[in-house]
């Protein structure tokens, strides 16, 4: 059996193609996108570092409606007043939305039917919780474990059950499912193995494997992605040590998107990186290279090995 996932470290993820990326680069520049008019995206925890760069560049590809969701509403604004001088044609809707909360989920499908008719081309859920950085189960709180799981993991599941419908019902050939993971997701040792954060993320990326499974046969295109390091506010209790080692542009992770979620991408990039693992540092050339191994070997999917 070849490694995956499952059996791989982080430092093996992190360089699964020699040219690892901190910024925006031609292959992947949204501003070099043209989307379809309609095109309408659902951001959850569209605030940040990752959520201003994923609104940024889909500002930026052209799309006509973007969904912001987050639990803090005037974060949200700060990241429409972007949107909005980016690209003054883009519709931006704020929603007050806490991910694990059902009932919020729910909502969002009243705000896509009443603001968009029903259309959603493309749903980011990159909400996250992470508790304290320690890497011992014992000392680690139950409620940084059920926070975590709660946000990471449930979230993501609450999205898919009540936002699939409308993606696939809007025929753009879109119809993009993207959850924002970690390479805490395969990491089981060293400082950053903390069980709340590293176990929920390995579950999320078990999430869509599933949803793949479940609903790729009916044009659904789902994966999940690193989105580098970043001084987001996740990293602000941190050590120094590792602080200055996050210099990745939140930038990047929207263009990657992008470039995943594009109507007119490929098919054989969809077929290929559909439910996998993904992260956007690495460079998009040298991973289309790797296409044919992938396939074959079924690399960037989590496994139990037996062999």
């Amino acid at each position: 059996m070849p490694p995956t996932l499952g059996q791989l470290n982080a430092q093996q993820c992190r360089t699964f193609v020699p040219t690892l990326h901190t910024t925006p680069y031609p292959a992947i520049d949204p501003s070099l996108v043209n989307l379809p008019s309609p095109y309408v995206v659902c951001i959850l925890g569209g605030h940040g570092a990752a959520g201003g760069g994923l609104a940024r560049a889909y500002a930026r590809a052209g799309a006509s409606g973007i969904i912001l969701a987050a639990r803090t509403v005037s974060a949200l604004e700060e990241t429409a007043s972007e949107v909005r001088s980016i690209n003054p044609q883009t519709k931006v809707v704020i929603v007050q939305c806490n991910i694990a909360s059902d009932d919020d989920v729910k909502s969002l499908v009243g705000t896509a039917n009443s603001e968009f008719e029903g259309r959603l081309d493309a749903v980011v859920a990159n909400a996250g919780y992470s508790g304290p950085l320690i890497a011992d189960v014992v000392r680690e709180k139950p409620s940084d474990i059920q926070n975590a799981f709660d946000v990471n993991t449930v979230g993501p599941f609450l999205v898919a059950h009540y936002l699939l419908p409308l993606l696939l019902a809007t025929d753009s050939g879109a119809n993009s499912f993207i959850t924002i993971n970690s390479m805490g997701a395969p990491t089981v040792a060293g400082p950053s193995g903390h069980a709340s954060y590293c176990v929920s993320k390995a579950a999320q990326a078990r999430l869509i494997e599933m949803i793949n499974e479940q609903y790729s046969g009916q044009g659904l295109f789902s994966a999940t992605v690193h989105p580098g390091g970043m001084r987001s506010g996740f990293v602000k209790d941190l050590p120094e040590e590792i602080l200055k080692l996050l210099n990745d542009s939140p930038d990047l992770v929207g263009a990657f998107c992008v470039w995943l979620s594009k109507p007119d991408a490929p098919q054989i990039r969809r077929d290929i990186l559909k439910g996998r693992f993904l992260s956007c540092k690495w460079d998009v050339s040298e991973l289309e290279s790797r296409f044919d191994e992938i396939k074959e070997k079924d690399l960037l999917k989590f496994r139990i090995a037996v062999e």
